[in-house]
């Protein structure tokens, strides 16, 4: 960090029924100039609460401030958070923070709560992520499937979408039993109010079939990898 050596990829998301880019992850790498690639696509969490404020405020400024500069009200930056060491407090805190220094529209912003780390916050963090979602933060259950009790999460925190796991994809379109699980998943979140994306969708025949069950956004492959900020920035250039 101090070499300001961490960089942000961005990976786009698009509506399946459409085609239309309506969101962007921001993705932590640490290129490795002598491997010619960066390591990731996430850093690991660090036990260092300091250290994991920092790379916490990093992220979220530095995705929030890229966000503004497309110009783009109508695609969120999804930005995930890095520990369990983060506090409710430092979100909300850190959250105010890079919306006000950047003037990012809070609707513009996503947070993604991976699955495993929604059961391990602290006793305040619903209250927390209420008052992010009062100024119009979105909030989105990430990485879902990893976890037994992902419904406790879709019933406690005030979520607007959730993202199922690549490895719920896994098998789609031949795997009888993966075909009714994901159609599950997205008619029990549809009937609670949320949207559903999915991570790696990466082939065709994956894309016609989740569209098929309804799914209403994918990230993957098909559509792009994650991107550096200038090949981002083309990205959105030839979709205008």
């Amino acid at each position: 960090m101090t070499r300001d050596a961490l960089v942000l990829d961005y990976q786009p998301r698009h509506c399946l029924r459409t085609g239309d880019l309506l969101a962007v992850e921001a993705i932590l790498r640490w290129p490795m100039r002598r491997l010619g690639s960066a390591t990731g696509p996430n850093l690991p969490t660090t036990p260092d609460r300091g250290l994991a404020r920092m790379l916490s405020e990093l992220v979220l400024h530095a995705a929030c401030a890229e966000a503004k500069t497309w110009a783009r009200p109508d695609i969120r930056i999804s930005v995930k958070l890095l520990g369990p060491q983060l506090s409710s407090e430092d979100l909300c805190r850190q959250v105010r923070t890079a919306l006000a220094q950047t003037g990012l529209p809070p609707e513009s912003l996503e947070i993604a709560i991976p699955e495993q780390l929604a059961f391990r916050l602290d006793d305040d963090a619903a209250t927390a992520f209420a008052g992010l979602r009062d100024i119009g933060v979105n909030l989105l259950l990430d990485e879902f499937g990893h976890a037994v009790a992902s419904l406790v999460a879709l019933r406690d925190l005030p979520l607007t979408a959730l993202k199922c796991d690549r490895l719920m994809l896994r098998g789609l379109p031949t795997d009888h039993e993966a075909l009714a699980l994901t159609r599950a998943v997205i008619e029990t979140s549809h009937a609670i109010g949320l949207s559903v994306c999915a991570d790696g969708v990466d082939q065709g025949r994956q894309r016609a079939t989740l569209e098929a069950l309804g799914l209403d956004e994918g990230q993957g492959m098909i559509f792009s990898p994650p991107l550096p900020t200038a090949e981002m920035r083309l990205y959105l250039q030839r979709l205008r």
